[in-house]
């Protein structure tokens, strides 16, 4: 059996604030968002981010997404495809506009 060596521990970062820069509607039900993230430097091929959009109830909802862009580019790219019955595609997919933040 192989083994793999994980270089340090994972750990959940706190929450930061992300600013939707630019929407780019890639079919009628998938669209592509760059953000800009509160101090975010890199990240690793393959990795993903956690969403989470809170309504004005208080009510939260928390989806994982791969990220679209390499480690290089400017912003963190999203490709979202619109669920209909989803409680945060519905928004990023859809209803989300440059400037918005969540």
């Amino acid at each position: 059996m192989a083994r793999t060596a994980v270089l340090g521990r994972l750990r959940r970062l706190p929450w930061v604030t992300a600013t939707a820069r630019d929407v780019v509607d890639e079919t009628a039900r998938a669209r592509t968002i760059t953000l800009d993230v509160e101090g975010w430097t890199r990240h690793r091929p393959g990795q993903h981010v956690d969403v989470r959009l809170t309504a004005e109830d208080g009510y939260q909802a928390q989806r994982s997404y791969s990220i679209a862009s390499g480690p290089e580019e400017d912003g963190v790219k999203l490709t979202i495809d619109r669920i209909d019955d989803g409680e945060v595609s519905p928004y990023l997919a859809g209803a989300l506009q440059p400037g918005d933040v969540f």
